[in-house]
């Protein structure tokens, strides 16, 4: 009798059809697809789980669209509590370096904008991540781009997080990490439903057990 199974996609794209979370079988190695070639995966995504291909060009799938909306809202609280501590040092006893706190607010007010309305969009561009039958890599960052690539033969753990924010928004964070200290592939921005799907998936293909990832 087939097993159930979670659909995995890419920004609302159906893309495979991994293994339920607790389903028999669930952790087990899965023979690759014979008919899977080295060629190039259409855009569609069909087929992206099933090549045996190593990624070594650009990952091609995006996160969730309402993702920039949640680093405007992190930015906005990270720059509030700077902002705070500013307005504490310059009604701070009699302010003898008032001069230095206008100069801070000066350098302040360019950043914070550059972080709150410019960073979000440009990291949602960059923001890409694919996988493979032998590797997961993911692309991110907006001032220095960052591209990893991990083989899933050296995956040592698999776990998704949600911060507060991310709860609000109903996305999730998908980890998979290696024995190497710079090894941990992150991907941002996805679909809590999805970010499971992915993460079950990744702990079958690379037949970690189930103690290693959650």
């Amino acid at each position: 009798m087939p097993e159930p199974a979670v659909p995995l996609r890419s920004n609302g794209d159906t893309l495979v059809s991994a293994p339920a979370p607790g389903a028999g079988g669930a952790h087990a190695l899965r023979e690759p697809d014979p008919s899977a070639t080295a060629g190039v995966v259409s855009d569609s995504g069909e087929g992206l789980l099933t090549t045996n291909r190593v990624l070594v060009t650009a990952p091609r799938h995006r996160i969730e669209k309402r993702t920039p909306f949640l680093w405007v809202i992190e930015g906005i609280w990270s720059w509030a509590i700077l902002a705070g501590l500013q307005v504490a040092w310059f009604y701070w006893d009699e302010n003898v370096m008032g001069f230095w706190n206008w100069v801070a607010l000066g350098a302040t007010i360019p950043f914070a904008f550059m972080s709150i309305v410019v960073a979000p969009w440009w990291r949602y561009i960059v923001a890409r991540w694919d996988v493979s039958d032998t590797a997961v890599c993911s692309r991110k960052g907006w001032w220095t781009t960052q591209f990893r690539i991990a083989p899933l033969s050296r995956l040592q753990t698999v776990y998704t997080t949600r911060n507060l924010f991310e709860r609000w928004f109903g996305l999730a964070t998908v980890h998979a990490s290696t024995a190497s200290a710079q090894g941990t592939v992150e991907i941002r921005g996805l679909a809590l439903a999805d970010a499971e799907a992915l993460a079950q998936h990744l702990i079958a293909i690379a037949n970690l057990d189930t103690g290693d990832g959650t």
